[in-house]
């Protein structure tokens, strides 16, 4: 997460355009009423990152 939020934040449309091409589109949509959402919860950003690691290096391995 932090990574794209830096991306963002420098406004460098070059890094993000790679990023998405890796990662695929982040949605950009309101998250209003995800609480009501019976298989929805809130986690903190140590675990997003301990969660995010293994699928992000499976991603970065995933043939072309």
């Amino acid at each position: 997460m932090s990574e794209v939020l830096d991306i963002r934040d420098r406004d460098d449309r070059t890094a993000m355009a790679v990023y998405q091409h890796k990662y695929d589109i982040l949605a950009e949509g309101s998250l209003d009423g995800w609480q009501e959402t019976d298989s929805a919860a809130e986690i903190t950003s140590a675990e997003f990152e301990r969660v995010w690691a293994p699928a992000r290096e499976a991603i970065t391995n995933w043939p072309a």
